[in-house]
């Protein structure tokens, strides 16, 4: 990887966990702490977001199920131990990975148009891949960024 390259993925990186903070804080009025490296992840809830546009490649969120139910009850405005809290989970990690990843792919190049789908594996190998990880109350957050 060429200086260049290391550079551009640095500031990929910056934005990334720039824009995980203010989406979460303003999604579920919560801060996180970032982790200094990635944990293993158990049974995580998980949502995934393939983008394309001017870059390709797709966005995934694991999210240990203690940190989900804070974050949804957060967002929803429940408490924690709300029963509908279990279904509504997986929508609420899915909708913060759709909008961490419209933010980061426009805050990349806001002039060409953004389509988003659900992820799927695919062959075409990533240029570039990017994993951070997060400690939101209770529980940890992964997100990792693959790039073609």
């Amino acid at each position: 990887m060429g200086t260049t390259d290391m550079q551009q993925t640095s500031e990929i990186e910056a934005a990334l966990e720039r824009l995980f903070h203010h989406t979460l804080e303003v999604m579920c009025f919560t801060e996180a702490e970032r982790l200094p490296s990635l944990p293993a992840m158990g049974d995580a809830i998980e949502a995934s977001v393939a983008f394309g546009g001017s870059r390709t490649g797709h966005l995934q969120l694991q999210v240990e199920p203690v940190a989900a139910r804070s974050l949804t009850a957060a967002f929803l405005g429940l408490e924690v131990g709300h029963p509908s809290l279990a279904l509504q989970t997986a929508d609420t990690m899915g909708e913060l990975a759709r909008i961490l990843c419209g933010r980061l792919v426009t805050s990349l190049d806001s002039s060409t148009p953004v389509e988003m789908k659900p992820a799927c594996i695919g062959i075409r190998k990533p240029e570039k891949i990017i994993g951070q990880a997060f400690r939101a109350g209770a529980g940890t957050l992964r997100i990792t960024l693959q790039m073609s």
